[in-house]
């Protein structure tokens, strides 16, 4: 089958929507499959040069006849190197994320500005990470967000809740926090409030987020995990935005829309994310939430006339 993008999946959502953005964002059609990492390849990605072969991973990707390859995340970046090795100039591949090693084998390398990766060629830093939706799709026509909300009436505040990561572990008085400040601030409003759980939220924040909630006047919804999905399509409903600064995903995907965002502290940034945070508040990306909400002149994030223009330049070159 002739496609003109393959993209390699590994069912994290998260990586795996960094690679559909990508695709999206390039203006690529593509086709994607998902595959079983080798043990080996997976733990040590630099010795992906070393493969000419990647058993029936090769013979599913053998099926398509590609011109781009994308893939992301360092679990991906041996395979990708592998098969750069195995084509040869007969595929361009294209890397998302910073990968833990050099290689001659990478055509093209997509990362975020705040990771210190650098090389002399072919690099396209972005800000933040890639959004797999667009303003367009948040705005259409969605049963499931029409009957359930129905009756939230704007304004309206969604608080999108992360949870532990490599830098820290927020514990049940961050979130308490949090949560009893974003309560004052949509009283005074007299907004209503959506929150939504990540796949990282602690099961223990459910319980809090019931007990604090519980004497609010206005409508207040808390998202389930076994539950169908109503993010990003709830968006279109809600008039402010809190996000946790623990994501690079979910602050780079609501910074992207016009909807007023505001970053939500469980903990004080010192890790290499203080300097994202920092160029998204200095663009007006972005508030940091102090107990209140209020509309700004948001100017939306936007990687994409940026990494168009730079793909095409690495392109040029390429074909040089």
């Amino acid at each position: 089958m002739k496609i003109e993008c393959l993209i390699l999946l590994i069912g994290i959502k998260g990586i795996d929507n960094q690679s559909i953005a990508l695709a999206k964002n390039l203006g690529f059609e593509f086709k994607k499959i998902k595959i079983e990492i080798n043990p080996f390849l997976r733990t040590f990605p630099f010795f992906g040069h070393l493969f000419n072969n990647l058993g029936n991973n090769q013979k599913l990707i053998e099926k398509y006849n590609f011109k781009y390859l994308i893939t992301a995340g360092k679990k991906l970046s041996g395979v990708s190197v592998a098969l750069k090795k195995i084509y040869g100039e007969r595929i361009i591949n294209i890397h998302l994320q910073k990968p833990n090693f050099y290689s001659k084998y990478f055509d093209i390398l997509v990362t975020p500005e705040h990771d210190d990766f650098y090389r002399k060629n072919n690099i396209i830093k972005i800000i933040g990470s890639l959004v797999p939706f667009n303003e367009i799709e948040i705005k259409k026509k969605n049963p499931l967000i029409e009957k359930k909300f129905k009756y939230f009436k704007s304004p309206n505040v969604l608080v999108l809740l992360g949870g532990k990561s490599k830098r820290f572990t927020p514990t049940n008085t961050d979130y308490s926090k949090l949560l009893i400040d974003i309560k004052y601030a949509a009283k005074k409003i007299s907004a209503n409030v959506i929150i939504c759980q990540s796949r990282r939220t602690p099961e223990n924040v459910l319980y809090l987020i019931e007990q604090i909630f519980s004497d609010f006047t206005n409508h207040y919804y808390i998202s389930k995990k076994d539950e169908p999905n109503i993010y990003p399509s709830i968006i279109k409903i809600c008039d402010y935005i809190v996000v946790t600064n623990d994501s690079v995903n979910m602050i780079s995907e609501t910074a992207s829309t016009t909807k007023s965002l505001f970053l939500g502290y469980l903990n004080k940034e010192k890790s290499k994310l203080k300097t994202f945070h920092e160029k998204l508040l200095k663009n007006n990306n972005i508030k940091v939430f102090e107990k209140s909400f209020y509309n700004f002149k948001k100017i939306p994030l936007d990687n994409q006339k940026k990494l168009n223009k730079n793909f095409k330049l690495i392109l040029n070159k390429l074909s040089k």
